[in-house]
């Protein structure tokens, strides 16, 4: 790890408002019809931490995942998922885990072990075959449309092929929802992307955190997990017009 590089997921995001991000729900049922049984590029994908977090997998299954857990856990995460139309519970604020900041603080840490992060290049190495990659959803302010992961504003990610990844999403923004998608698909990306790139994991997007201090506000977090193969993909917010302003990344699996 290097000693130089800096946490930010703490700096607040402008206070920019909902309005646009609200069409994402209808937007993503469209999507969700788009390429049929999608492309099995991760295989094994479930649901962790009652999170019933929906996600795109190889096994057939359009929008794979389990379905999950109940109340605020459950969410909209079980839609569609296995054989519940609209599994996986209720909750008034859509879903996911709410964390303080605290604990943000420490599965940041965690997201950290074992990984190899190159402030020089823009790079993290995770080597082991176990990953927990955290992937903070905007948390710089302006611009706001950007992801952090260890530090690392939209940094090329490597992982081994064969590894188990569990990614856990964390909206860290004050004013929009941010959703975590895996695709092959390259940039650049149009302002409704996810109509027409490959759908190979994806994560179901969260609702703000709750107050725009950073220190008293509760963010929402889901997670899931697949195991690696091989290949190059990208990592991008699905809500219209985030990718678009540069809120992706690449994965590579070697």
């Amino acid at each position: 790890m290097s000693p130089t590089r800096t946490k930010r997921w703490a700096v607040g995001g402008a206070a920019l408002g909902l309005a646009g991000a609200l069409v994402v729900g209808v937007a993503l049922a469209i999507s969700s019809g788009v390429g049929g049984a999608v492309a099995a590029r991760f295989t094994s994908a479930s649901s962790s931490s009652g999170n019933g977090a929906v996600l795109y997998a190889g096994g057939g299954a359009m929008m794979g995942g389990t379905g999950g857990g109940t109340g605020a856990n459950g969410g909209i995460g079980g839609m569609m998922g296995g054989t519940d139309m609209m599994g996986g519970g209720s909750s008034p604020k859509g879903g996911g885990n709410a964390v303080s900041a605290g604990t943000l603080s420490s599965l940041v840490a965690r997201g950290e072990q074992g990984a190899t992060i190159d402030t020089k290049t823009n790079t993290v190495t995770y080597a082991g075959r176990s990953v927990t990659l955290v992937a903070l959803a905007s948390p710089h302010g302006e611009p706001n449309m950007t992801w952090e992961i260890d530090g690392l504003v939209n940094p090329t990610v490597t992982v081994a092929s064969g590894a188990q990844v569990t990614v856990v999403l964390v909206n860290a923004d004050w004013g929009y929802m941010h959703g975590f998608e895996l695709t092959t698909t390259p940039p650049p990306y149009p302002e409704m992307a996810m109509m027409g790139i490959s759908d190979d994991f994806f994560l179901m997007p969260l609702p703000p955190r709750t107050e725009k201090d950073t220190a008293t506000a509760s963010y929402y977090t889901r997670s899931a997990s697949f195991t690696a193969t091989a290949g190059t993909y990208h990592y991008l917010c699905p809500v219209p017009g985030h990718a678009a302003m540069g809120m992706f990344g690449t994965l590579v699996v070697s």
